[in-house]
């Protein structure tokens, strides 16, 4: 039986060639990643929220970016300090992020 999660981010880690055009994982996406599922285990929360590197998606003007679902709400996420806070409020409280969310 597959495992069941709370709620699952996804880090966008896709790093494009060039500089024609931005990507997440030119700006640094890979190492906060890295660190936000790192401080998820840390925190005992393995079993109950999942934290997974993905390719594109899509926000790459804005990025680096992570989705949280099961609400689908995405996020700009500059440095760790961003992404600890989702970590604090939303991966843990289930509370939304506002000042970080990618509006339309």
């Amino acid at each position: 039986m597959p495992k069941t999660f709370r709620c699952h981010l996804f880090w966008c880690g896709h790093e494009r060639e060039g500089d024609e055009k931005p990507s997440c994982g030119k700006r640094g996406s890979p190492d906060i990643g890295k660190q936000l599922k790192q401080e998820m285990r840390d925190r005992g929360l393995r079993n109950e929220v999942a934290v997974t590197k993905s390719g594109c998606i899509g926000q790459c003007t804005v990025g680096p970016a992570m989705i949280v679902y099961p609400e689908g709400v995405w996020y700009k996420v500059e440095n760790m300090e961003d992404a600890r806070e989702i970590l604090d409020c939303h991966l843990e409280k289930g509370e939304v992020v506002e000042r970080l969310v990618i509006r339309d």
